[in-house]
Order: C-alpha cells, then sequence, then structure tokens
C-alpha cells in the first residue's frame, strides 16, 4: 500500500474515532436545515421553515419535540399550527401537523401565506399528561421575480445549446454517410 493510501485511510480512522466522541446530535428531517429551538417545561421544541426565509406563497413547516430527561424525539404528540398576521390580523386558522412518513419523530404541514409581514405562529402540543404551547415570530416577504426569470433564461440557453449541438452532430452525421 502506498504511503499516501495508508495517510488517508488513518485519517479516516481518526475522523470516525473523533465522529464516535461527539456527545452533540444533530437533528434533521431531510428538508428543514436549521430549527429555532425554544425550551418550555421539560422539552425542546425546534421549528424549521422552507425555504428557510418564508415567502408569499406555500411554505413547509417541520417541527419536533424533544423530552430534556429522556433525551429523545417524542413521537406521540398531537402538534395544532396557528398563525397570525401581527399587521393586519390576519389569521390561518388551527391546522393539525402530522407526523412525517419518512421520520415519525417530525410533525409537518404546508401553509400559503398570502401576505406579507411578521406573522406569530403558535404551536400546541398535547400530550399524554400535559399540554404545553409556543410562539415563533416568522418573517414573510414578497418572492424575488429575478429566480424564477434567470431560472428560466438559463433553461432556455441550455436547450438552444442542445439543439445547436444536436444540429451539428446530425449535419456530421450526414457527411459521413
Amino acid at each position: 500500500m502506498s504511503d499516501f493510501k495508508q495517510v488517508v485511510l488513518g485519517l479516516g480512522i481518526v475522523l470516525s474515532f473523533i465522529g464516535c466522541l461527539q456527545s452533540d446530535v444533530l437533528y434533521a428531517n431531510g428538508s428543514v436545515k436549521v430549527y429555532e429551538k425554544r425550551i418550555i417545561s421539560f422539552y425542546e421544541i425546534g421549528l424549521g421553515t422552507v425555504p428557510s426565509s418564508p415567502a408569499v406563497g406555500v411554505t413547509h413547516f417541520a417541527t419536533y419535540v424533544k423530552d430534556m430527561e429522556a433525551g429523545y424525539l417524542l413521537n406521540d404528540v398531537d402538534v395544532i399550527f396557528t398563525a397570525t398576521d401581527n399587521e393586519l390580523g390576519k389569521q390561518i386558522s388551527p391546522k393539525p401537523m402530522t407526523s412525517s412518513l419518512m421520520d415519525p419523530n417530525y410533525y409537518e404541514l404546508d401553509i400559503n401565506f398570502e401576505t406579507e409581514g411578521t406573522w406569530t405562529v403558535r404551536l400546541i402540543f398535547n400530550m399524554e399528561s400535559s399540554s404545553h404551547e409556543v410562539n415563533y415570530e416568522v418573517s414573510v416577504r414578497k418572492p424575488n421575480p429575478i429566480i424564477p426569470i434567470l431560472t428560466a433564461g438559463v433553461l432556455l440557453l441550455f436547450l438552444i445549446i442542445l439543439g445547436l449541438s444536436a444540429r451539428a452532430w446530425v449535419k456530421e452525421y450526414r457527411k459521413k454517410k
């Protein structure tokens, strides 16, 4: 085995060992990158959104409940979601958040925001022994119109390049025949 391969293998083993020693656990459900956490009684409650900066339109919310004493996520909680626009007073009626099929420890819901502004999101957690409530401030903005335009432009440019390449290939193919 070459020296380079031995160094890479040794480094991999060391990094794996260091990873095992870490006591922090990273919770994620695959779509939400960052959770805003609150401690209520003996529970840690995290709320995250996709996109991470909510815009007018559909926003995906995901939450979890962690028992701080036991150190694990709870999957037998009824979670109710409500939201109120702080400026206009519009309210999103209470909706249940459902457990994720891929990971039942996470509760998810898609909400359509019709107006921009600062919204207060209220989550109510009903557990066997108790009920808890937590509030989050969510800033909803107008979507940036430049991004879809740039995406469409890049797609169109890609199709033009693909078409010109196919045309050139067909010309060369016909010459050879």
